[in-house]
């Protein structure tokens, strides 16, 4: 397998040709002098050198990994060596006579590279830049240029530029860059899930624990009413617990694939329904009014499970910061391609400064609700998680002491 031919390697071989070039022109100029004679017997002989030269030097560029180019003082291309159809695609007389920054190279870098182009002019001197450059398929090649500025040179007249192929060198810094950020995530999650384990999925337990052997211990001691409040607080506390615990497992999957994604046709009024059901006995202990407003039937494709995780996180959440009597109410409107789901709550409302991280894993924003129930911070950042899998986007609208309303859009249909 061959491989590319270093700066370096290629600069010896051209050092090489231009050393022959001097010995011959050397020869050629001495026998100028020489009588006629003499002159007339050497010519095929020259002509052989420099035509040997040539073709060599010819098949070193045609064949070189990299491109060579030569651009006049207004970056107008005047020679580009063959190798550019293996890079770029292009034959050479398709890429000569054109203005080569203003029509090939990617929009976002044409600014940066003009700049790096008349600054080498200008100065006189040399220099280097990396860009993309339009490929013949439609497609964009990381390209990195080394020139130098010979528009002084008479026998040259141009600025002289090497260009190489950098694209896979790209990719790769950018699979680096994501790996990166992939990692400083699952640093975020595994620090966000000892803290879970450590406070937030112990304390309902000791809470458990303490009242139950208060009731079990001395039974009579308790009058029916006092026994039925203690009841209710484990009670609570079970079901705040698995809710955590839920989340929690619900969370692995994802950061694990595990959670696979299975859409389907499904009527939403069905799915509103089914949490009516399973989330108004939480309601109820804090006496909240939770209903949903259906103005008409819509019918979605994504994946139930991952809806109802998302939405039911949503109803909790606003139970939990919501004041004893108020409302939940829940909608949904539909536009041509997409429908955007609301869960709004009377309660107390977030300030702007948390509204922007409050999806944000790294970020440990949480706070207790309105009868003090303690929370994770884990459901919003899995409804985040799970929106994103289904196609959709999340956010948040609310001002301090008005309420909040956490809304959901996603896509109507199957994409295509």
């Amino acid at each position: 397998m061959h491989t590319k031919p270093t700066y370096q390697e290629q600069e010896r071989e051209l050092a090489k040709i231009k050393t022959q070039y001097k010995r011959l022109k050397l020869k050629f100029d001495t026998q100028l002098k020489a009588p006629k004679k003499s002159t007339n017997k050497l010519e095929p002989h020259i002509d052989d050198y420099f035509l040997g030269d040539f073709n060599r030097f010819k098949q070193l560029i045609k064949n070189s990994f990299d491109m060579i180019l030569l651009m006049d003082s207004n970056g107008i291309q005047q020679y580009v060596s063959e190798s550019c159809e293996k890079i770029l695609g292009f034959k050479q007389e398709e890429l000569m006579g054109i203005s080569v920054i203003e029509k090939m190279i990617h929009p976002d870098d044409q600014e940066s590279t003009k700049k790096d182009f008349f600054d080498m002019i200008e100065n006189k001197a040399h220099g280097g830049a990396q860009y993309r450059h339009l490929h013949k398929n439609g497609s964009w090649v990381y390209l990195e240029a080394y020139g130098t500025n010979q528009l002084d040179n008479p026998l040259i007249q141009s600025v002289v530029l090497n260009v190489r192929d950098i694209t896979e060198r790209k990719q790769a810094e950018q699979r680096i860059k994501e790996n990166d950020i992939r990692l400083q995530n699952l640093t975020a999650a595994k620090d966000k899930l000892f803290s879970i384990i450590a406070h937030d999925l112990r304390s309902p337990f000791n809470a458990i624990l303490g009242f139950s052997e208060l009731l079990s211990n001395n039974p009579k001691d308790f009058e029916t009413d006092e026994s039925k409040k203690y009841i209710e607080i484990i009670n609570s506390c079970a079901k705040n617990t698995l809710v955590l615990l839920d989340n929690l497992l619900n969370w692995t999957y994802s950061q694990t694939g595990e959670l696979v994604y299975k859409p389907e046709n499904l009527n939403l009024s069905s799915v509103f329904q089914d949490l009516l059901e399973t989330s108004n006995s939480i309601a109820k202990i804090k006496n909240i009014s939770l209903r949903y407003i259906q103005s008409e039937a819509i019918e979605i494709y994504t994946d139930v499970t991952m809806l109802k995780i998302v939405l039911r996180n949503l109803i909790n959440n606003a139970i939990k910061f919501t004041n004893s009597n108020g409302e939940i109410v829940m909608y949904a409107v539909r536009n041509q391609s997409h429908v955007e789901i609301t869960v709004s709550d009377n309660g107390v409302g977030i300030n702007k400064e948390i509204c922007k991280n409050l999806f944000n894993i790294s970020t440990n924003i949480t706070s207790p609700g309105t009868t003090n129930e303690k929370g994770s911070g884990l459901g919003l950042i899995l409804c985040k998680e799970f929106v994103e899998k289904i196609g959709g986007t999340i956010w948040v609208e609310s001002e301090e002491g008005k309420g909040s309303d956490f809304i959901v859009s996603l896509p109507l249909y199957k994409a295509l």
